[in-house]
């Protein structure tokens, strides 16, 4: 387990319309570098209304995108709704504003919806971070995080000829993986695929129950974007991913507040794998091991 909080990315409700006018621009790269935070997060350089590069979280695990309320005063983005921001330490209520022309290389969406995040949760986002791209616009393309290169990549199509295929399913905004384990365990598990959490993160009360670990220590730092908490520790003995065996990883058993929106089992951090591929549109995505 890395020092550094376990990020348990947020799932953000929101009654909005979608994101409009998904495209391809050409004339941009369709391959964008990007860094790691001190938490292990992917961050990108986004451009809004043309304006930018801006540093964002890329989230796979986030519903919806997110913004600070400085950048979306600079922008002078129009707040048109509020709606509870809600992650598994917390919900406050923040306003949600337009976003027009949001690209990340030639990834472009015409307007977004975006929740604005309060002052007084920004600090949460880190240090010159402005903001978290969520699945309201990763989903509409095909992607590939190329964590050996640091390098994320729009419509490669051949990074799909190699790894494990895991079908997802459509949670709440998000995708979920169906993980078959061994006989002895005898449960599948559902887990969020996320590129915002540093580590392995299993929902107490739910299935991930049943996987073989151990009580390690006795607290582990959970940051969201509400909120900091702690959750017990423990080591999970393996968890089968396809053919491939992960075997001891750290992982914050978290409990859930009352009344949270969330029907997986837990958080399987990206950082795993050497290399992830998305194809959203098809249904499933692609893990290559490290």
């Amino acid at each position: 387990m890395k020092t550094s909080p376990i990020v348990a990315t947020c799932l953000i409700v929101l009654a909005a319309a979608p994101a409009r006018a998904a495209n391809a621009d050409r004339s941009r790269s369709a391959d964008v570098r990007f860094a790691l935070s001190q938490q292990g997060e992917v961050v990108i350089p986004v451009f809004v209304g043309g304006a930018g590069p801006h540093r964002f979280l890329l989230d796979t695990g986030s519903s919806h995108t997110v913004i600070s309320q400085s950048l979306a005063t600079t922008l002078g983005a129009v707040p048109v709704a509020k709606a509870p921001l809600v992650t598994s330490a917390g919900s406050v209520l923040a306003l949600v504003v337009e976003l027009s022309d949001v690209s990340v290389g030639s990834a472009r969406v015409e307007s977004l919806l975006a929740t604005s995040l309060p002052p007084t949760a920004a600090g949460m986002l880190g240090d010159g971070i402005a903001g978290v791209l969520g699945q309201d616009f990763l989903s509409q393309f095909n992607y590939t995080l190329d964590y050996r290169h640091s390098r994320l990549s729009w419509d490669d199509d051949g990074q799909i000829d190699k790894g494990v295929r895991l079908a997802l399913e459509t949670s709440h905004g998000r995708f979920l993986v169906h993980l078959p384990q061994d006989e002895r365990c005898g449960c599948p598990v559902r887990l969020v695929p996320d590129s915002g959490a540093n580590g392995v993160v299993l929902f107490a009360g739910t299935e991930a129950d049943r996987l073989p670990f151990d009580a390690t220590v006795p607290a582990i730092h959970v940051s969201t974007l509400v909120g900091d908490g702690s959750a017990p520790g423990v080591s999970v003995r393996q968890l089968l991913v396809a053919p491939a065996t992960l075997r001891h990883l750290p992982a914050a058993r978290v409990v859930l507040p009352a009344g949270t929106i969330e029907d997986g089992d837990g958080l399987l951090p990206l950082s795993l794998f050497a290399i992830v591929s998305f194809r959203p549109h098809a249904g499933y995505m692609v893990v290559q091991p490290r």
